[in-house]
């Protein structure tokens, strides 16, 4: 169910969870939140969380790796690299601006703008 939705059947969605049912909320198509009834979050092991350590330390790690275009296995090697040789991230070099002027036109076109020509 997506936000927008869940927001405007609250009542609903506290209804189909009392009755134990388990309602993934998403945002843009990525799941955000998972709504259940309190005792099955207080019956969990380990303190009471829905995911244990490990499932959140896979999850923060899948998240890393789409961020830098990489399979998880990828970006398990990058870390793994990092560490064994014992030091941080490689720094990005600088980045280097340079201004351009254009034509004596002071403004510029939508077409130089947003490269669309208009559509």
């Amino acid at each position: 169910m997506t936000l927008s939705e869940a927001r405007a059947a609250l009542p609903d969605v506290v209804n189909r969870v009392a009755q134990g049912e388990e309602i993934t909320i998403t945002r843009y198509g990525r799941p955000m939140a998972v709504v259940v009834r309190p005792d099955v979050v207080w019956s969990q092991p380990g303190g009471g969380g829905v995911m244990d350590e490990t499932e959140r330390l896979i999850e923060a790690l899948r998240e890393r790796a789409r961020r830098h275009g990489l399979s998880l296995e990828q970006e398990l090697s990058a870390i793994l690299s990092a560490a064994g040789a014992g030091q941080a991230r490689a720094a990005l070099p600088p980045i280097q601006l340079t201004t351009v002027r254009g034509a004596a036109t002071p403004t510029w076109s939508r077409e130089e703008i947003y490269g669309d020509e208009g559509r």
